[in-house]
């Protein structure tokens, strides 16, 4: 709605880099991204699973640790989406309690500088 967008507009003009995550679509789940002076575009990955409790901790701490290291944000997004998902599955397999959050643990190793 045009508030919603209004007071998007807002927060855009106080950042360089806004990436707004979890936007449904359909079978897919979307991560907005914008940089400042750049055009607003979509990250998207697969859904799967149920939606879980600490997902965007593990999201936001791999988007920092990107930043810090100098990394493309777009690229920074894309890793963080697929570690996620990845998170997700193999909670999912283990059959954790939605409540239980996510196993990041067992594909640490597979997150990638």
């Amino acid at each position: 709605d045009t508030d919603r967008s209004r007071g998007l507009g807002d927060v855009y003009k106080r950042q360089s880099k806004v990436v707004i995550t979890g936007v449904s679509m359909g079978t897919f789940i979307g991560n907005v991204i914008c940089e400042s002076g750049g055009t607003p575009s979509v990250v998207k990955r697969k859904r799967v699973g149920q939606e879980r409790s600490g997902t965007g901790d593990i999201f936001a701490a791999i988007l920092t640790a990107d930043c810090a290291n100098n990394v493309d944000f777009e690229t920074s997004v894309r890793k963080a989406s697929a570690f996620v998902q990845r998170c997700i599955e193999i909670t999912e397999e283990f059959e954790c309690p939605r409540t239980d959050g996510v196993c990041f643990e067992e594909v640490l190793n597979e997150l990638k500088a």
